[in-house]
């Protein structure tokens, strides 16, 4: 308390004349409607630039966040829609080879011994038996029935679903069937005896058939397992699609499915 009355006594000129300025400002400007509009403006601009630059804060990092999240996605979608010229989807590259409808899961079922899925786009649509159908995350299955309006797939998770594979870090092929036991999980036969995969070894579509575009993702090694096979190994692996949680897909459409067909029945 002594050193405030001693602080106090010493300015107490230079304390009361601040005082006097700021009543004075304060006078002038609630009496000077000129004058109180400049500051107000000159206030209103500083907070305005204020809140600009917090919200751009705000924003850089949120959209950073979305870009990343789009770019995985576009990333995703450059691989499954390669050569597409379908305008239901964006254009990604200049060669018509295959076009991609998108198309709604309206029913799934996952814990039978043959399971199916069921969309909501037929013949009318442009489905035809034998396409193929994808996800944002891989491989689903293949169309087996089609109506006027919908269509049923046999998924991965069917005795009848064999996808020839291909390692991606080493291109050999190997095929890839599920294991009849989880939705989750598959196994990859025919294996090379002389490879060794690893854990998180990727597996992708080899290209060799006119149903899957090359390079869809199919998902990734979890372990080796006993192989019944002298000449090959086995090994478990997790689906990059889950399908239990199935909802969106899109039915691959071979544009030239009809001429290499026409070939390969020739060659028979």
């Amino acid at each position: 308390m002594y050193n405030l009355l001693k602080f106090l006594k010493k300015y107490y000129n230079i304390l009361l004349f601040l005082l006097l300025e700021a009543l004075c400002i304060i006078f002038l400007i609630y009496n000077l409607p000129y004058q109180k509009r400049k500051l107000t403006n000159v206030g209103n601009s500083i907070s305005g630039k204020f809140f600009k630059v917090r919200n751009n804060f705000g924003s850089y990092f949120h959209l950073r966040n979305e870009n990343k999240l789009l770019t995985e996605h576009n990333a995703m979608l450059m691989n499954l829609l390669s050569n597409n010229t379908n305008d239901t989807i964006p254009h990604i590259h200049p060669e018509p080879d295959y076009s991609f409808i998108p198309a709604n899961v309206i029913n799934n079922s996952i814990y039978r011994t043959n399971n199916f899925i069921l969309i909501d786009k037929g013949k009318k649509h442009g489905i035809n038996v034998d396409m193929g159908v994808v996800c944002e995350n891989g491989i689903v299955g293949k169309i087996v029935n089609v109506t006027e309006n919908y269509a049923s797939a046999i998924s991965l998770l069917h005795p009848y679903s064999i996808v020839s594979a291909r390692f991606l870090d080493n291109q050999h092929l190997a095929n890839v069937c599920w294991d009849n036991q989880n939705y989750r999980f598959g196994l990859v036969k025919d294996i090379p005896l002389h490879l060794n995969p690893k854990k998180g070894d990727t597996l992708v579509t080899s290209g060799f058939s006119n149903i899957y575009p090359p390079d869809i993702m199919i998902g990734t090694i979890e372990e080796m397992t006993e192989s019944n096979s002298k000449d090959f190994n086995t090994a478990k692996i997790q689906f990059s699609t889950n399908f239990s949680t199935l909802r969106h897909v899109y039915v691959i459409c071979n544009n030239n499915k009809t001429e290499i067909d026409s070939i390969i029945s020739y060659n028979e």
